[in-house]
């Protein structure tokens, strides 16, 4: 059996408080490594969306505020 429980984050920066030194400095580095692959695949489409321009797929501001009006019409 599975136990769940959610905590705020409030208990839960209480809860890391109390952790020792090194368990701390393990979940500085895990958060530091989640917010890395976060990172890495934001850039990973900016990148693609920069060669999708490149190669010439792009529009002008005002196609791009037709769409935007137009999105927000549908909504």
């Amino acid at each position: 059996m599975v136990a769940l429980f959610l905590m705020s984050f409030a208990e839960l920066k209480e809860q890391v408080a109390q952790l020792p030194a090194q368990e701390r400095q393990e979940l500085a580095a895990f958060l530091a490594g989640l917010e890395e692959e976060s990172n890495q695949e934001l850039q990973a489409q900016v990148d693609r969306r920069m060669k999708a321009m490149d190669s010439g797929r792009k529009i002008t501001m005002e196609q791009f505020e037709r769409l935007h009006q137009e999105r927000e019409l549908n909504k």
